[in-house]
């Protein structure tokens, strides 16, 4: 009787034992509302869909009878599902996310490695001035990495494109340009540079001007001067064949038909002249 009642607490001690490291694994797993089952078995298409559901819901809000209290709780649900799904989910990184993309519901950008990827949406609190949530999701030696910004006092920029180059250390340095829309009437588009490092997203210094060598550079422009052109957004910052150019704007802001011109020499990029 003693050995089985002794077989018995060791059974039950086992179990407990197996529970508790069961649990452990599942609260450790969990840390940074990043869990194992979320990325194991989430259906991306159906949360996509789920997400196009709550956009519809944000544009019937913004219809003819303007529901303002309803906007307000889809925009606001749109977004925590938004960062909930693309911070549990590694394989976001590599999701097209076409039907959000198509009904303008977001706005991405991948570099051409898809190690960055940059998501920008409009949290519906503006009026000509947009204000845009961001998303940077990038791979840091294979751990997937988000990094969220909230609009609130500034107004942020929505993404458009990503340039990759490489310098002499065979690093990669990208090349994210946005575009803040400040009213019906102004305008700026950005291009800032990174690369990535072991944990975060480092800013890179590779623009040499004539006095100093920076992270990014801005062009604040009147969107009435280029109305006319036929890209949305309008492209005034572009690299191509190691050539990047930065359009010229005058006093009041009319963007010209001269460019600033850089060089990529491996390292920085070389400001060359106006052209």
């Amino acid at each position: 009787m003693k050995n089985y009642l002794y077989l018995t607490l060791i059974i039950l001690t086992f179990s407990c034992n197996k529970k508790t490291e069961e649990l452990k694994t599942k609260i450790e797993s969990t840390i940074n509302n990043e869990t194992i089952e979320d990325t194991d078995i989430v259906n991306l298409p159906t949360e996509e869909n789920k997400m196009l559901k709550i956009h519809n819901d944000i544009s019937n809000a913004m219809a003819n009878m303007r529901n303002d209290s309803l906007l307000s709780v889809s925009s606001k649900q749109f977004t925590d599902s938004l960062i909930y799904l693309i911070k549990n989910n590694n394989n976001t990184l590599n999701y097209p996310f076409e039907k959000l993309q198509k009904e303008n519901a977001l706005k991405m950008a991948t570099s051409e490695d898809k190690k960055l990827r940059v998501y920008s949406w409009d949290n519906n609190s503006g009026g000509s001035m947009r204000f845009f949530n961001q998303i940077y999701q990038f791979d840091a030696n294979g751990n997937i990495m988000v990094n969220e910004s909230l609009a609130s006092n500034d107004s942020q920029a929505y993404f458009s494109k990503i340039y990759t180059v490489q310098n002499k250390n065979n690093e990669s340095i990208y090349l994210v340009i946005s575009n803040n829309i400040l009213s019906s009437k102004y305008s700026v588009q950005h291009i800032n540079a990174y690369k990535i490092g072991t944990e975060n997203l480092q800013n890179a210094a590779v623009f040499k001007t004539k006095k100093e060598t920076l992270s990014s550079i801005s062009v604040e422009f009147d969107f009435f001067s280029v109305v006319d052109r036929p890209e949305r957004p309008v492209e005034l910052i572009t690299l191509e064949n190691n050539i990047l150019k930065i359009s010229l704007v005058d006093d009041k802001q009319n963007v010209t038909r001269k460019n600033l011109i850089y060089e990529w020499n491996g390292d920085v990029f070389i400001y060359k002249g106006i052209k």
